[in-house]
Formats: C-alpha cells, sequence, structure tokens
C-alpha cells in the first residue's frame, strides 16, 4: 500500500538538526530526566535503585499498559467517565490515530474530515479508498466550525468525524458548546468521533476533552510528544469506551507492536502524576513566546497571524509573490538558516506555520524572530 508523501514530517526530519533559528518544531522546549525529577520531587537515587532491578520482560503486568501508567492517564481527565480499562497505550500519538483510523475504516463507510488537520487523518482512509468528505475551516467565517456543513457532509455511512482540537495548524480550540454540536451530529448518524488531542491542556487551563460529553463512541487520542515535552518517549494512548472497538484495536495493536517499552511506560507514568506540575512548566515557556510571536507578526506589513492559537504553533498568512513550498526551501539555504512549515503541507497556499515552544529562552526567540524579519526583506517588491 502506498502512502501519499507525509508533508510536514519529512520535511522536518533532514532539517530539524541543520536549523539556526528553528520555529519549524511543533514541541515545547525538550524535558531533561533530571529536570523532570526536579519539577516533580523525585528522588533520583531511589528511581535509579528501582530501576537497575527492573525486569525487562514485554510488560509491567499488562499488555495494553501497565496498570500505573494507565491509572496515570485516567488521572489527567477529571470531568470524563472512563477507566482504566478503556486506555490502550500505543507507541506515540502517530501510532495512536493510524490505529483508531485502521481499525474503525470498512468497505463502503466514509469518514468526515474537518480540516486544516494533520495529514494523517485524511491520508490514511483516501489510501485505502475510504470515501473522504472534507469540512474546511476557512478565513471568511474566522476559522470557526459550519455546524450546517459539517451535518450535511454526514450520512448513515459515516463511520467517523475526525478533527484536532486544538486544531493542528492553527491552534484554534473548540468551545464547549461546539464540542457539545458535534456530538449530537455523531449521534444523530451513529458515527464514531476521534478527536486528536496532542495539543490539549498547553496554553488554555482546563481545556475541554471529547471525553468529557459522555459520548460512548467517542474516541480521544493522545501523546507525550507535546503535552509533556518528551517527543522521545514515544508514548500515546487511546481512550475508548465502545468496548467491541477497543478490542479490535487491541487485536490490530498485537499485529504492529504487541506492547510499549516498560522504561519509557515508567518515565510517563511519573509525567502523569504530576501532570499539574509538568504542564506549568510547559507554559511557562509557551504564554510568554505566544505573546512574542504575536506582537512580530503585528509588526510585519506582509504577515498575518490567522486565529488564536492554543497549542505549539500557529499559521501566518503572506502576500509574497511566492509559494510557501520555495519560500520554506529557501529560509533554510539562507545563511539563517531558518525552519518553518509551508503552508502547503496542511492545503493552505500562501501560509506558513510557526511554532514557539521549543524557545525555552524568550530573548532567543526574540533574536530568531527578528532574523526572520531581515530575511523576509528579500521578497518585498
Amino acid at each position: 500500500m502506498k502512502m501519499a508523501w507525509f508533508g510536514v514530517e519529512e520535511w522536518l526530519n533532514p532539517m530539524d538538526s541543520k536549523a539556526k533559528i528553528n520555529l519549524g518544531s511543533s514541541c515545547v522546549s525538550a524535558l531533561k530526566l533530571n529536570e523532570l525529577f526536579d519539577i516533580i520531587g523525585q528522588d533520583e537515587d531511589e528511581f535509579l535503585k528501582e530501576f537497575a532491578t527492573m525486569s525487562l520482560h514485554y510488560h509491567h503486568g499488562d499488555a495494553t499498559g501497565s496498570p500505573r501508567v494507565k491509572a496515570g492517564v485516567v488521572h489527567m481527565y477529571p470531568h470524563a467517565d472512563f477507566t482504566a480499562d478503556d486506555v490502550l497505550m500505543v507507541h506515540g500519538g502517530s501510532a495512536a490515530n493510524e490505529l483508531v483510523e485502521m481499525a474503525l475504516m470498512e468497505k463502503g463507510d466514509n469518514c468526515v474530515v474537518i480540516k486544516p488537520s494533520y495529514q494523517q487523518h485524511y491520508d490514511i482512509p483516501k489510501s485505502v479508498d475510504m470515501e473522504t468528505r472534507i469540512v474546511q475551516l476557512d478565513e471568511s467565517n474566522g476559522y470557526k466550525l459550519d455546524m450546517a456543513a459539517l451535518d450535511a457532509a454526514c450520512d448513515m455511512n459515516t463511520k467517523m468525524i475526525v478533527f484536532t482540537n486544538p486544531n493542528n495548524p492553527i491552534g484554534n480550540v473548540f468551545t464547549d458548546d461546539e464540542l457539545g454540536q458535534i456530538v449530537e451530529i455523531a449521534k444523530k448518524y451513529d458515527a464514531y468521533i476521534l478527536s486528536d488531542e496532542m495539543y490539549r491542556g498547553m496554553i488554555k487551563d482546563d481545556q475541554a476533552s471529547i471525553m468529557d460529553y459522555g459520548y460512548d463512541k467517542a474516541i480521544a487520542v493522545a501523546s507525550t510528544s507535546k503535552m509533556f515535552s518528551s517527543a522521545g518517549l514515544r508514548i500515546g494512548w487511546i481512550i475508548c469506551k465502545d468496548k467491541e472497538m477497543y478490542e479490535v484495536m487491541k487485536t490490530r495493536r498485537s499485529y504492529n507492536s504487541i506492547c510499549c517499552g516498560i522504561i519509557d511506560e515508567i518515565i510517563a507514568s511519573l509525567e502523569f502524576e504530576n501532570y499539574e506540575k509538568v504542564w506549568a512548566r510547559m507554559r511557562s515557556i509557551l504564554v510568554p513566546n505566544k505573546k512574542i510571536v504575536q506582537e512580530w507578526a503585528a509588526k510585519e506589513p506582509h504577515i498575518e497571524l490567522i486565529g488564536d492559537p492554543w497549542g505549539t504553533t500557529c499559521v501566518m498568512k503572506y502576500d509574497y509573490d511566492v509559494d510557501s513550498e520555495t519560500l520554506a526551501k529557501d529560509a533554510m539555504e539562507d545563511e539563517r538558516k531558518i525552519l518553518f512549515v509551508p503552508g502547503d503541507y496542511f492545503d493552505m497556499p500562501k501560509t506558513i506555520r510557526v511554532g514557539y515552544g521549543a524557545f525555552s529562552d524568550p530573548e532567543v526567540l526574540k533574536a530568531g524572530l527578528a532574523q526572520f524579519s531581515e530575511y523576509l526583506k528579500k521578497w518585498e517588491k
């Protein structure tokens, strides 16, 4: 099965280490293990002593995730009604999305995808010839979801409604009322909901999850990559209360990964049990950096920030006479080596995605944006 070229990942992966000014990253400045211990008050010697005597068997008590790590996931959703038995641990957020989408899809079904979105959500269904219907967030209504358009896109063959919340790449967040309306539309057509919540809680305190709405066909996915500044752990999770579908996903997971890494799960458990402290560190970086980016964009005559970002990235449109892929490649070939993501990779021409979470020092971000301003002068008419 041939997949579409994965624009965002295949652009960023080789460029990440080459960039001098990295505005491409969608992560927050990565945690170091000793920094995590300091934040949560973990005794390092105690941890290492336990670590040294740990069994390196497949898993610690449950192939779907250790009891500890699954309890930690439940702990992070105080307003949702689900149990550890509804949690399935997987290898990162990408694996979570792929597993849900491949498990749910059957011949004759269609899926409805709210775009812009992460490329997995529309190109995985297309790769297996599943009818993929698009509901586009666009500038004409401030990138708000048109509920009538969503309803019209669905029918009794709609297997799932898929979206990212906060949105990737724009960063907009659905309101509680909007999430409630999406749930009602899904109920009308007996459709599943896949809510990609990789950026949940990053700036907005106590952000709602789709699991808060009591719909048994709602499925939430997330990972440690964004929420916990720990992309290298490769720990993700799926929350699914529908027991039949949970078993389908569990079986499929047995074919592709069996279980997660036990060391990764132990570190993730520490993060989950102390998520408020880890998120506070994350927000201390993101909140001031978001303001810096907003103020920079407001001063740039050819740049306009789209929406109100609540994740780690934002989208900016521009009026230069150049497509976004060419602009991005040229910026990396420039001596400044400025990395950002072309909007073309989200099917959003004449835009760029800018990440502001990788800068633990806001002065470094300011200096990088100043260099970006200098670079952009070459495109002025």
